[in-house]
């Protein structure tokens, strides 16, 4: 199986609890790109709603769920189309920097 079949396949286990759907079938991830010989992994995130209640949550979860997958080794989301995509993206960048702190 290809690094991007099974990085898809993970995404597909990120779901939205109040739609009840996963973040693929909901077409929130988008530009997806995978590095298979570096291990990088790049994708474009939008919440359902501008206002999306869980859009940094469910960001979160896409980048956590992602980084498990055997052969990634950077993972990097954008998020779009959101009120709140600059704390979203602070939250994002934190949880690399906090990881990198506990590696030390």
């Amino acid at each position: 199986m290809s690094l991007k079949s099974k990085v898809i396949e993970a995404l597909m286990k990120v779901y939205d609890p109040e739609l009840r759907k996963d973040v693929v079938s909901l077409q929130l991830v988008r530009d997806l790109r995978v590095d298979e010989e570096k291990g990088r992994v790049s994708l474009t995130f939008r919440p359902t709603a501008f206002t999306c209640p869980i859009g940094i949550q469910l960001a979160l979860m896409i980048k956590q769920a992602v980084k498990k997958v055997e052969g990634v080794k950077e993972v990097e989301v954008k998020v779009v189309d959101f009120a709140w995509a600059k704390q979203a993206m602070e939250y994002l960048k934190a949880l690399d920097e906090g990881e990198g702190k506990s590696g030390d």
